[in-house]
């Protein structure tokens, strides 16, 4: 690459040179020209395309970390026995089945992708959406989050998991947000920021701890974003109402680490 530059620049000296002692026409020097930019433009390519071949790797991408968690029953605040626990988004991924004490464990995947390395780190936080099933309860939902540096990752806290019954009524959120409930996920959302609302930060419940609640606000947050309520006809009412609602999460965790 160096020599063509070289060749190129030796090229142009020479033609100016022999221009002003009239040994080389106008139309040569013209076609020289051309010659000598078709080389140069050429290195660059050649450049780039070395570059981009150095910097294209493969490399692992996470699909969902190792999460173990706790599927508990809103209505009786007990765990939940024979719930099925899976990675909502994941094909093939074995269900857990949960036991007397409700607690569940899935295991992490990652598979290999080609990509273009960036001088920017690619270390973000990320998260992988769990669905849980249990016989007369409606499907309940919560986030695994992780942070995603391209290789296996754990979960950054116990999973915890809610099921309301099937018949549940609709809470004044859902009436506030008719108009722009997006699927399940978020109409369990929904049930679970009424439910948050009734907590008492000084007497929790037994299972509920800074874990917990960090988890529950965290997945309330991804499954009932801003964006969301930009499209409720009742936008701003729903959305005091949701803060209100998600209060005693927020302040049992600070609460519990000031402790």
């Amino acid at each position: 690459m160096l020599v063509l530059l070289r060749f190129a620049h030796k090229r142009r000296v020479v033609l100016a040179t022999n221009s002003r002692r009239g040994n080389i026409s106008s139309a040569t020097i013209a076609a020289e020209a051309r010659m000598t930019n078709v080389a140069m433009k050429s290195s660059v390519v050649l450049i780039a395309c070395l570059c981009l071949t150095a910097c294209i790797t493969q490399r692992e991408h996470v699909l969902a970390p190792v999460a173990r968690g706790v599927v508990i029953n809103a209505g009786t605040g007990k765990p939940v026995d024979g719930a099925l626990v899976r990675y909502a988004e994941l094909e093939g991924a074995k269900p857990f089945r949960t036991g007397p004490d409700g607690r569940f464990t899935l295991d992490g995947r990652t598979d290999k992708r080609t990509t273009v390395a960036l001088p920017v780190s690619g270390v973000f936080r990320d998260r992988t959406p769990v669905l849980v099933s249990a016989p007369d309860m409606a499907d309940g939902y919560a986030s695994a989050a992780f942070i995603n540096r391209g290789g296996p990752a754990q979960a950054l806290y116990n999973v915890t998991v809610l099921l309301f019954p099937a018949d549940a009524e609709k809470t004044p959120l859902h009436g506030l947000m008719r108009d722009c409930i997006e699927g399940p996920e978020q109409d369990h959302a929904l049930h679970l920021a009424g439910y948050a609302a009734g907590i008492d930060p000084r007497s929790p419940p037994e299972w509920l701890d800074q874990d917990a609640a960090e988890a529950l606000y965290e997945h309330l947050r991804y499954a009932v974003p801003s964006s969301s309520l930009r499209s409720c006809e009742k936008m701003t009412i729903a959305y005091e109402m949701l803060r209100a609602q998600t209060e005693p999460l927020r302040t049992f965790g600070q609460s519990s680490l000031s402790e």
